[in-house]
C-alpha cells in the first residue's frame, strides 16, 4: 500500500473532470488522467523513499495536494517536488519513440515543463525555494519567490490574453488568473504577518 492517509476529492475537481470529458473529442482527458497519476505517483513513492508519511491527499480543480504527517527538510521537499515532473520527462523520454505514443509524450512533457515553471505553487518554484533556503535562507528564498511569483504570472497572464484575443482559448488566461490570486494571497498573508 502506497499509504495515502485520507483521500479527498473536491467537488472543483469533480466538475472540472466532467466538463473536460464533455469537451473531449480525441481522447485526451484519459491520456491526461494518467499523466497526472503518474505525476502524483512520483510525488508519493520518493516522499515515501525519504520517510515521509502522508496524512491526506487532495484532488482539486488545480492538481493535488499532499499534506504530510510532518514537514520535510529543504534537501527532502525539493526533491519530493521535482520527482512528479521528473516521471513525466521520463515517460515523455519513453514514449516519444513508441509508435502511437507522441500524444502521450507530448501531455507528459507538457505537464512537467509547466510544474516547473518558478512559481512558489508548483513543483519547480517549491524546490527552488528549498535550494534558496539552503543556500541562503528562507528570508531571502521567500522574497525571491514572491517576485518570480510575479514576475511569472504577469508573463502567463500577457500570454493568456494574447492567446485568447487571437485564436480563443481561455485555457492560459484562467491558469494566469489562479497564479495571480495565489500571488495576491501569498502577499496578502507576508504582509499580515510582518505587521503582527
Amino acid at each position: 500500500m502506497i499509504g495515502l492517509g485520507r483521500v479527498e476529492v473536491t467537488g472543483g475537481f469533480l466538475l472540472l473532470l466532467a466538463w473536460l470529458n464533455y469537451m473531449d473529442r480525441s481522447f485526451l482527458v484519459p491520456m491526461a488522467l494518467l499523466a497526472c497519476s503518474a505525476h502524483e505517483l512520483g510525488h508519493i513513492l520518493m516522499i515515501r523513499l525519504l520517510g515521509g508519511s502522508i496524512k491526506q491527499f487532495r484532488l482539486t480543480a488545480i492538481g493535488g495536494e499532499l499534506v504530510l504527517d510532518r514537514p520535510l527538510s529543504y534537501w527532502q521537499e525539493g526533491l519530493s517536488a521535482l520527482a512528479g515532473p521528473g516521471v513525466n520527462l521520463l515517460l515523455a523520454l519513453i514514449c516519444c519513440g513508441v509508435e502511437r505514443g507522441l500524444t502521450f509524450a507530448g501531455l507528459n512533457l507538457v505537464l512537467a515543463l509547466f510544474n516547473l515553471l518558478p512559481v512558489r505553487r508548483m513543483d519547480g518554484g517549491r524546490a527552488l525555494y528549498c535550494t534558496l533556503a539552503l543556500l541562503a535562507g528562507p528570508d531571502l528564498a521567500a522574497w525571491v519567490g514572491r517576485w518570480l511569483d510575479g514576475l511569472v504570472a504577469a508573463g502567463i497572464l500577457a500570454g493568456g490574453l494574447l492567446l485568447a484575443g487571437t485564436a480563443g482559448n481561455i485555457t492560459l488566461l484562467l491558469v494566469s488568473l489562479w497564479l495571480l490570486t495565489a500571488c495576491m494571497k501569498e502577499c496578502f498573508m507576508h504582509k499580515h504577518k510582518i505587521k503582527k
